[in-house]
């Protein structure tokens, strides 16, 4: 559910994701709650906006990936892949290089 997002105000709905941060920045919508890796990209590439629970998110949560069942060979290849880049600190260097909050601890 947490990429499904809902913005609701006064002039205008979306549930398009990517709609949203613009939104707020030509005052068509007051706040956007969104996950704790996609905010500071946001920021980083539209300094109009702030994100100021960035440090001290209010949730925690992890991304997943789909996929059709019965891939069990895909799924144990994602998850060891996932895996490996948390122990070779692989995954945390994407998230510096792009700006995001890695939570993963």
């Amino acid at each position: 559910m947490s990429e499904e997002v809902l913005c609701l105000t006064s002039k205008k709905e979306s549930n398009k994701n990517e709609e949203i941060p613009s939104q707020v920045v030509d005052d068509h919508a007051d706040v956007m709650i969104t996950e704790i890796t996609e905010a500071p990209w946001y920021v980083q590439n539209d300094l109009r906006l702030a994100a100021p629970l960035i440090s001290v998110p209010f949730t925690h949560g992890e991304t997943g990936a789909l996929m059709r069942k019965g891939q069990d060979d895909l799924l144990a290849q994602v998850n060891a892949v996932l895996s490996q880049m948390k122990a070779d600190g692989s995954l945390r260097r994407l998230h510096e290089k792009y700006g995001l909050v890695y939570a993963y601890e």
